[in-house]
């Protein structure tokens, strides 16, 4: 005997089935509670201000769940909230090289609701070994290599097809920002990763030329200056004013609303919360403060680079004074916190010693300094010194040569630099001092060395 099911009958199972896999689905995701996973590569090698994005299954309190993020050995840093199923750390300073960092996420409630993170994880991190970029300049090309301190294998990063003008490295190491003319006459901003291989333009700047960019600590905005394009061709380009773009919302704008203030070759504080630029029109040094808009003037006449103390307080910059002893360049030291700036090198040098570049490493005991050594001969070198005790060192001092554009480490223990042969064929070369050897070494041909941490 044959039975015959209604329809109605076939759906109410239907419906139960599905109730009771339902059932099973929520008992099973109950069971587990919440996934979290990292954005951290398998063999645990990072830059050493790698940012790590805790990303959970479920909608989380970032405030709960910062109780159950850490890192080991104890790291300076911070947790930000990203979302609402996502908290970043954020490394204050950068991880120490050889050392091997656990990232944990303990076991506990990620939410008012009181839904749980039932499992422990782990992950190991450790600091990659950092490379050198620079650039190559030959046969009417200029390309942007990379290369280890360890190994004879560059790497080119942009393609030949693409000239060069400068660069700058992101705090990452994970991208760099370049910049290049474009078929209208101006300059344009691109961007290419450290593995190099997929350059692509950034910022179109049409007819303006947008030139020496400087990406923020945090890789999330880049200041450049902008000079803007004259009403017809037969016009120069306008004076260059500082613009910032923003990596994360697009957003480009002048910095300053007053027309007037000019600049060029900006450089961000250490906290990414001031920005210096030069003013070569007015011979002064503008610095502001984003956060709240305070603006301040240091007259200088050099154009040289400004520099700034790891905690953002102090920066020092160069300047040319007459005094009694006749012309003289100087070291300035500006203090933020007391609104005092003085002379801290030159102001009783018997003759000038044409101070220039000049950079503090992360270390805040710790800078470096080019200088022309013989009064009677054109060469600078570079000496590493403490700016409290003015004690130092000569690191470069082969007198064929002449030393400038010392880059600093992360970890204050290792300097990049540019050197020339002063006489003769010669191309430029890139150098490096480390710490604790007595001289440099050359490390490849090529120009405007950078590290790629």
């Amino acid at each position: 005997m044959k039975t015959r099911l209604s329809f109605d009958t076939v759906a109410i199972s239907v419906l139960i089935t599905l109730a009771i896999l339902a059932g099973v689905i929520i008992w099973v995701g109950e069971s587990a509670g919440v996934q979290v996973r990292v954005d951290l590569p398998e063999d645990g090698a990072v830059g050493p201000y790698q940012p790590i994005t805790f990303t959970f299954s479920e909608t989380i309190s970032a405030e709960i769940t910062s109780d159950l993020v850490s890192v080991e050995p104890i790291h300076d840093g911070y947790l930000e909230s990203v979302d609402d199923r996502s908290v970043r750390y954020i490394p204050l300073k950068p991880y120490e090289p050889g050392t091997v960092y656990t990232v944990k996420v303990i076991a506990g409630e990620v939410n008012i609701k009181g839904r749980e993170l039932k499992k422990a994880q782990n992950w190991n991190i450790h600091t990659r070994e950092p490379r050198v970029a620079y650039v190559v300049s030959e046969n009417n090309q200029s390309s942007i290599w990379s290369l280890g301190l360890n190994d004879n294998a560059p790497v080119r990063l942009t393609d030949e097809s693409i000239k060069v003008i400068s660069f700058d490295v992101a705090q990452s190491g994970e991208f760099l920002i370049f910049t290049s003319s474009n078929e209208n006459g101006g300059i344009d901003l691109w961007r290419v990763s450290r593995a190099g291989g997929d350059a692509a333009k950034l910022l179109d700047c049409g007819f303006d030329r947008c030139t020496t960019p400087v990406i923020a600590p945090g890789d999330k905005r880049i200041a450049y200056s902008r000079e803007a394009a004259g009403p017809s061709p037969d016009l120069p380009f306008g004076s260059p004013r500082i613009w910032v773009v923003d990596l994360e919302s697009g957003v480009d704008q002048a910095v300053y609303e007053d027309q007037s203030i000019l600049g060029y070759n900006p450089s961000w504080s250490p906290d990414a919360t001031r920005l210096a630029s030069f003013d070569g029109l007015a011979d002064f040094i503008h610095m502001i403060n984003l956060q709240n808009g305070e603006e301040f003037l240091f007259p200088s006449t050099t154009g040289g680079p400004v520099t700034w103390s790891p905690d953002s307080t102090r920066f020092l910059y160069t300047t040319f004074e007459q005094t009694e002893e006749g012309g003289r360049t100087q070291v300035k030291l500006a203090d933020l916190t007391t609104n005092e700036t003085i002379a801290l090198i030159g102001e009783k040098d018997i003759y000038d010693y044409s101070y220039y570049s000049v950079a503090w490493s992360p270390l805040e005991d710790r800078a470096v300094l080019s200088l022309r050594a013989d009064a009677e001969k054109p060469m600078q070198v570079l000496w590493v010194f403490d700016p409290s005790m003015l004690g130092g060192i000569i690191i470069t001092d082969d007198t064929e040569y002449t030393y400038n554009s010392p880059q600093w480490n992360p970890w204050g223990s290792a300097l990049l630099f540019q050197q020339f042969k002063l006489k003769g064929q010669y191309k430029p070369e890139v150098g490096l001092w480390q710490e604790g050897t007595n001289q440099s070494v050359i490390l490849t041909e090529g120009i405007l060395p950078q590290w790629l941490p």
